[in-house]
């Protein structure tokens, strides 16, 4: 399988509007850096916006970028069920993770 980047936006407020407390994003970080050794943290929050029923929602979020060079099912697995970890951690009903493939030069 080719490299992939791995992108996971973490919402910085709660749906009730509160702010993630800083240990989850702490946390977050070790968990990948202990699995792959490396992540990328984008300081610069970036804003989501989506409307449901009818009405307008925005997040704003941080990214963590991971690639991994050698892409497997297990690694796949491995974001599936963090996934889940990640919506019961930052109390979230989705937590987009994005694949997609990438070349490193």
């Amino acid at each position: 399988m080719p490299a992939t980047r791995y992108e996971i936006l973490l919402p910085l407020r709660y749906n009730d509007g509160q702010d993630v407390e800083l240990e989850k994003f702490l946390q977050t970080k070790e968990d990948l850096l202990r699995r792959f050794g490396a992540l990328t943290v984008n300081p610069q929050p970036v804003e989501g916006d989506w409307i449901q029923e009818g009405i307008p929602y925005q997040d704003v979020l941080l990214k963590y970028v991971v690639d991994v060079e050698v892409d497997s099912q297990e690694v796949e697995e491995f974001f599936r069920t963090f996934k889940q970890l990640l919506k019961s951690r930052f109390r979230q009903l989705e937590i987009w993770i994005v694949a997609s493939p990438i070349r490193i030069i």
